[in-house]
């Protein structure tokens, strides 16, 4: 190498080793002080969260050195501050760390047990509340914020007596006392809505059972109507009332206009086709097919074609499978009805049979080739159940 090449050489050389560190002496020193106050012993201030830090809290009481009493104290006030941030879990959190340390302060432990019973109330935790303030009266009896906070628990969970009772031993005690007489009120409201309540929910009931008897009447007396609840699955437990065949587990049922005296029926319009249905939640049975069917077909079918649609109501029929009570898919028949026939006097029909209180009928477009095939299936199955029925016969 010439005394020329030799500089350019060195300057192109690779770098062996480490590259050098971009970060400062004075940037590590922050980072390590940063890692080091996230450890409890080398804190210099508290962090700010939700929940106490419970190695926080021994080391706290070890540095310290404070007796049980002083201790407690100390954590009751922590306890204050967090209830007044609107912190109840918190709060709650820090009276019960407080009522592990044992001492022979009363007062302390009875304000501990009430300010815990305060925060549970904004937490909803009624029965701790009931616990806390129970606690606190048999260490003191005449507690009346004690007393005070159970009736408010009492209320919630809806035992009024016993919120009675709270609000009477508090007012014995202080009967000047504002909050608990404003509470007194509050609970004989509360028990009025209650009862007011208990008695709508009473009468909804009879009007319930009234309009279920009237209903029973009403079928009784259309006594040609034929029910099949042999796919009905719902389980019924001894509790439950005695099942009529028109009812079923769903809210779609039979019901009775008591001004005209008709039965209004739930029923399905079935389009097998597309595979799609439409569904009358109360068809009156003094209505035709074609009524019903003029108010569902006004507009062509979403699945039908716009430009050319084929379920419109002067180029449909309607069927209804009829199926013996308790007999199966084979037994099945397709049976036309006249679009122009009552509701009514179809469910009447000797061939029509009810399946869980749901009538339904099927819609299919004339001259198409769809219902071709489909007719021509029921015929077939017909006429193999005819040829079977023969052969056992012979």
């Amino acid at each position: 190498m010439s005394a020329e090449e030799g500089p350019a050489a060195l300057t192109n050389a690779p770098v062996i080793g480490p590259a050098p560190s971009t970060v400062t002496q004075e940037e590590r020193t922050q980072k390590l002080l940063e890692d080091l106050e996230k450890i409890p012993l080398f804190m210099t201030h508290l962090p700010d969260t939700d929940e106490p830090n419970l190695a926080v809290e021994a080391l706290k009481s070890l540095a310290s050195d404070e007796p049980p009493l002083e201790v407690a104290t100390n954590l009751k006030a922590e306890g204050n501050d967090s209830f007044k941030r609107g912190k109840f879990t918190e709060a709650a959190q820090y009276y019960t760390k407080a009522l592990d340390y044992d001492h022979d302060d009363k007062s302390l432990k009875v304000a501990l047990l009430i300010n815990r019973a305060a925060a549970n109330l904004e937490l909803q935790n009624y029965g701790m509340v009931l616990r806390d303030c129970a606690d606190a009266l048999r260490i003191r009896p005449n507690t009346v914020k004690a007393l005070f906070r159970s009736a408010k628990a009492c209320v919630a969970l809806e035992k009024f007596e016993e919120a009675k009772e709270c609000c009477k031993w508090g007012l014995n005690i202080e009967p000047q006392n504002k909050e608990l007489a404003a509470m007194q009120t509050q609970v004989e409201e509360a028990v009025a809505r209650h009862e007011r309540r208990a008695r709508e929910r009473e009468e909804r009931g009879r009007q319930k059972e009234l309009a279920r008897e009237q209903l029973k009447q009403a079928i009784e007396i259309r006594s040609e109507l034929v029910f099949d609840t042999s796919s009905d699955k719902k389980k019924r437990s001894e509790d439950t009332p005695v099942s009529y065949p028109w009812e079923n587990d769903s809210e779609r049922q039979v019901e009775l206009d008591r001004d005209s005296g008709h039965l209004l029926w739930p029923v399905f319009f079935l389009y097998p086709e597309s595979k799609e249905s439409d569904f009358v939640e109360k068809f009156d049975e003094s209505l035709t097919l074609r009524d019903m069917l003029t108010e569902v077909l006004a507009e062509p079918p979403r699945w039908d074609s716009r430009q050319q649609p084929k379920y419109t109501l002067d180029n449909v029929d309607t069927y209804f499978l009829s199926r013996p009570v308790g007999g199966f898919d084979e037994d099945e028949r397709l049976v036309k009805v006249s679009m122009d026939a009552r509701l009514g006097v179809i469910l009447n029909n000797e061939k029509y049979v009810i399946r869980d209180g749901i009538p339904s009928f099927i819609v299919l477009p004339r001259n198409d080739s769809f219902t071709s095939q489909f007719i021509e299936r029921y015929r077939k199955l017909r006429q193999t159940q005819e040829a079977a029925s023969k052969i056992t016969t012979n």
